[in-house]
């Protein structure tokens, strides 16, 4: 081989050698480059584990994560010690602690799981390693591989046997006092009806006595006769508060826009009102939507009550009305004998009345409480002894 050749082989070899240490040189920082970018996305790694962890560990509800045949891959400490086991120390698969009633339900919700990819508000029983049973709701949704495919199911689980028995208890609650109240109506209806007959019987044979023993019945005797009277005469309030009482919430609601301006005016104009009370109503009472019959009960109890205990030489009775956000606030105000505040709660109770007038039976101020009761308003009172009383009460817009 000529020395040209050989000369031309050498620089060909020394190229080659300048040209690898080149490339050797390259490779080696793009290793590091790559060492580095690994580290660093093990560093991001490692802390969003660290965070995910952190937030499997401080979820308060038991928290489950398993794989599509019900066996727990993992569990916070809420699921530890809600099922009393614990995949660290042995297997445990969800499956087994449904009750058998709830099976057929569980999978066909399992399989609209898997259509849906999540499953909202499924409520079963379980039992727990002591056996105990349990109400759970379970909120649960399925995690994909990055082909799409179901790989495994999570869920977040909320006990709610505690809460189904109250529900239980107010149910049975409610029925309990749905009968009872229909029993009690009817039992203040029956004995209402079987009270009134002997009580017209008892005024007629008193009467006829009267008639017997007027010839020779002297003062103390028509005194008596007047007593007995005005006894049955209140003894037949009594009978007919009770009925009306009884059937303040049972007559059927029929809400209609009512002028509350015209209800007044109209029991203004037809119950007894003496020549010494005067009555000042406020041009603004609003018209509501309500049931017209209980609406004018509630204001002829209130109007009423004031005439019956206000001045009777000089009686002022006010009527007024404040809108308000949601409702109205009125007021009936009167400037008569007032209430002591021992008595502000008392009076509202049924058959509790200030006094043993002949029609004082202790009933209209509980209807009244009874029927606001049914809208949802409320009535309380201001008032002192000799210094008068003004009711307020609220009814809904």
């Amino acid at each position: 081989m000529s020395q040209q050749k050989i000369d031309i082989l050498e620089k060909a070899l020394k190229r080659e050698r300048l040209a690898r240490k080149a490339a050797e040189k390259i490779l080696e920082e793009k290793s590091l480059e790559l060492y580095q970018t690994n580290q660093n996305l093990s560093k991001v790694l490692n802390a969003k584990e660290i965070q995910l962890e952190s937030l499997f560990k401080t979820i308060v509800d038991p928290y489950i994560l398993m794989d599509l045949y019900g066996n727990v891959l993992k569990m916070n400490n809420a699921s530890v010690e809600f099922f009393g086991y614990n995949i660290d120390d042995e297997s445990f698969n969800v499956l087994s602690t449904l009750h058998k009633e709830d099976y057929e339900y569980a999978m066909n919700s399992f399989r609209q799981l898997l259509k849906e990819g999540n499953f909202k508000n499924f409520k079963a029983r379980v039992y727990n390693k002591k056996r105990a049973l349990k109400w759970i709701e379970i909120n649960s949704s399925i995690v994909y591989d990055d082909d799409g495919n179901p790989t495994f199911a999570q869920g977040i689980i909320r006990d709610i046997s505690e809460e189904l028995e109250v529900q239980k208890e107010r149910e049975e609650l409610l029925k309990n006092l749905t009968i009872s109240n229909k029993e009690l109506k009817d039992f203040a209806h029956v004995v209402s009806h079987d009270l009134k007959s002997p009580l017209r019987s008892m005024n007629a044979l008193v009467t006829w006595l009267q008639e017997d023993c007027e010839p020779f019945a002297n003062e103390d005797i028509k005194q008596n006769f007047d007593h007995l009277f005005r006894k049955i005469d209140k003894m037949d309030h009594l009978i007919s508060g009770i009925l009306k009482y009884a059937s303040v919430d049972k007559v059927e609601a029929k809400k209609q826009k009512t002028d509350l301006g015209i209800i007044v005016q109209e029991i203004i104009d037809t119950i007894h009102i003496p020549e010494q009370i005067k009555i000042e109503v406020t041009e603004n009472l609003p018209t509501i939507k309500g049931d017209k019959f209980r609406l004018h009960q509630l204001f002829q109890n209130l109007i009423s009550n004031a005439v019956k205990y206000c001045k009777p030489e000089s009686g002022l009775i006010q009527i007024d009305c404040e809108e308000m956000n949601k409702k109205w606030k009125f007021s009936i105000q009167d400037n008569g004998i007032g209430i002591e505040k021992k008595y502000h709660r008392k009076i509202f109770d049924i058959f509790q009345t200030l006094d043993d007038g002949q029609n004082s039976t202790g009933v209209g101020l509980s209807i009244v409480k009874k029927i606001l009761a049914i809208y949802d308003g409320k009535i309380w009172l201001e008032s002192e002894f000799g210094k008068g009383t003004t009711f307020h009460f609220t009814l809904p817009k």
